[in-house]
């Protein structure tokens, strides 16, 4: 019995030692890597030997997303027989190990299917970049390397949206409440793309291209969104973790940053939007004013441009104001690589004095390179009421 107790003993201390070791090896495992599909074919491991760094942006709107491959080509491969071909597709994944912590284990994902626009080689020693959109530019689209000339009449905004998606092979995903009217809208030998972002600017919509989406959206409604982190100022101590009564998880809490900045201007900056069309053919008039009332004094914004309705009229007006006022606080901050951190996200800015406040990422840029990996954002404070 003495003799089973002691192997058994023996047993309990070599399988603890045992997942010991596995844990440290797991510890010591934290990374952070890229697969990448080559136009179907699997190139990960082959270019793992290579890579330098990698830089994936993502943009709220106005901008396409991007993906940057920086190689080592000291062999002369890139440049010559493993050169990709431009217009070929890169799906990429973004992958950790343990990030967070000992036990996440691997954790995926999907950036998303880009092609590659842009190749550069330099020296020395020889490097090559290969970057990649996330647009369509190929025989498929005509987003905008094909310029038309078209004229819609009494069409709505998301039914121009859906006309350009339809004509260049692409799906339209539409995130507005409202839907604005158009009497008459004129494309004079431009790109779809052009003509879109035109109306949607008019409408203060915010547009932005994937792959194979047209998304047209409101980021007012977005800003509204509950905060995926509080980010704290860095040294911010007594923090207590308790969880909302109701169940409610509370956002992820981020206390260190590898750099941060904040301004916020005077100029271009309004209190009130004043709306006013006057119709050419019977000369009837229409106006709105939208007032911030957060702000105590400012500047009046003078908008005449065309409205079917006092319904609409005031829809602008907030628009119109939103538009100018928007970028009044803005910001950057750098932490230690966050996937789920993209484009859209709200955050809670808590202990930077005047600049604490809810802000939204205009911008996620996650950079993996031989030191590591790092999300770095850039913000700007959520309006409030507009």
């Amino acid at each position: 019995m003495a003799l089973l107790q002691s192997v058994q003993s023996t047993v309990k201390k070599l399988e603890a030692q045992a997942m010991a070791g596995v844990v440290a090896q797991e510890h010591l495992g934290r990374r952070a890597w890229l697969q990448v599909t080559y136009n179907s074919k699997d190139i990960s491991e082959a270019l793992a030997q290579y890579l330098i760094s990698a830089s994936y942006t993502d943009n709220l709107s106005g901008q396409v997303d991007d993906i940057s491959l920086t190689l080592e080509d000291k062999a002369g491969l890139w440049q010559s027989d493993w050169m990709p071909v431009k217009g070929s597709t890169l799906d990429i994944i973004l992958c950790t190990y343990n990030w967070q912590g000992l036990y996440d284990g691997e954790f995926d994902t999907t950036l998303g299917t880009f092609e590659v626009d842009e190749i550069e080689m330099t020296s020395a020693p020889d490097v090559v970049n290969i970057k990649a959109v996330a647009i369509s530019i190929g025989d498929d689209s005509t987003l905008r390397s094909t310029m038309r000339s078209k004229t819609w009449e009494n069409i709505s905004v998301r039914k121009v949206a859906n006309d350009i998606a339809w004509e260049n092979g692409l799906k339209l995903f539409w995130d507005c409440d409202d839907n604005p009217k158009i009497d008459k809208l004129e494309q004079n030998d431009e790109s779809d793309l052009s003509v879109l972002q035109k109306v949607c600017d008019d409408a203060g919509f915010a547009l932005k291209i994937t792959t194979d989406t047209i998304i047209v959206f409101d980021e007012a409604k977005y800003e509204q969104a509950e905060p995926v982190i509080e980010i704290y100022h860095p040294g911010t101590t007594n923090v207590m973790d308790v969880a909302e009564a109701d169940g409610t998880p509370t956002p992820e809490r981020i206390f260190h940053s590898t750099g941060y900045s904040f301004k916020t201007k005077i100029r271009d900056v309004y209190k009130k939007c004043h709306i006013k069309y006057t119709n050419d053919q019977d000369k009837s008039v229409i106006e709105s004013t939208f007032t911030d009332s957060n702000k105590s004094n400012g500047a009046t914004l003078e908008i005449h441009q065309q409205v079917t309705s006092q319904a609409e009229a005031d829809r602008l007006a907030k628009k119109k104001l939103r538009e100018k006022n928007r970028d009044e606080c803005t910001g950057s901050y750098s932490l230690d690589g966050c996937q789920f951190l993209c484009a859209g996200e709200t955050i809670e800015m808590i202990g930077f004095g005047v600049f604490s406040g809810r802000y939204i990422v205009t911008q996620a840029k996650h950079d993996i390179s031989g030191s590591g990996y790092v999300t770095s954002i850039d913000v700007r404070r959520c309006l409030i009421g507009y």
